[in-house]
């Protein structure tokens, strides 16, 4: 799903920085920064939750360059520090992959597609559930982290695909021949994987997450 230097046109990659300056701008603004260094143990847990999540996204399987899957596990990212911390982090973490791909140019247009993107959905699904259903706890489980992680790795998914097809980097029709077939195969792990790390988390560490009480969900 990485992005490189040859794939989009120069215009378009120097767009994406400007955007991502602007979304870094306002998260940075945004980030609970008294709390958090207020808190050393957060602090620990935001640096160890951002290396775990390094680890995954440095190992992808693809057919084609950007045409590849890897986990994203940044919808309990998310559930877990909110949204600006979570923008900030998994841009920190693009930085970090960069390191090691050596594909500059794309860092920005990875950071959205594959950070910002389903960190926004992520949050934008929980503020919804939060807002408009029951605080229950199967309901923050199924739908605030299973259906959301599926619902966020889908969203970066179409977004790809999209720009792939409009810039005519590859057709569709290899798209939906090479790749398309395996998206659902992807999704449903993605979902497992982050519905299980945040039963897991409710269970031994509720105090992680960010978006969770035990009051308001146990006590419904």
């Amino acid at each position: 799903m990485n992005l490189t230097d040859a794939l989009l046109p120069a215009d378009l990659l120097r767009f994406a920085n400007f955007v991502w300056l602007l979304v870094l701008l306002r998260a940075l603004r945004w980030a609970p920064w008294r709390a958090l260094l207020a808190n050393p143990k957060i602090q620990h847990v935001f640096l160890g939750s951002s290396f775990v999540l390094f680890l995954m996204w440095i190992f992808e399987v693809g057919v084609r360059p950007a045409l590849g899957f890897h986990f994203l596990g940044v919808t309990v990212y998310t559930l877990m520090f909110g949204w600006s911390l979570s923008a900030i982090g998994v841009s920190i973490i693009t930085v970090g992959v960069t390191l090691m791909s050596g594909d500059w140019s794309a860092l920005a247009a990875n950071a959205l597609l594959l950070g910002i993107l389903p960190v926004s959905t992520s949050y934008g699904v929980y503020y919804l559930v939060h807002r408009y259903l029951p605080r229950h706890l199967f309901i923050y489980i199924f739908l605030c982290a299973f259906f959301n992680a599926m619902l966020a790795a889908g969203a970066a998914v179409l977004a790809l695909v999209l720009l792939l097809v409009v810039t005519e980097t590859y057709t569709f029709a290899r798209i939906s021949h090479e790749y398309l077939p395996f998206v659902p195969l992807y999704l449903f792990p993605e979902g497992m994987l982050n519905g299980m790390l945040t039963t897991i988390l409710i269970v031994l560490q509720p105090d992680w997450l960010k978006t969770y009480d035990d009051e308001v969900y146990l006590r419904h």
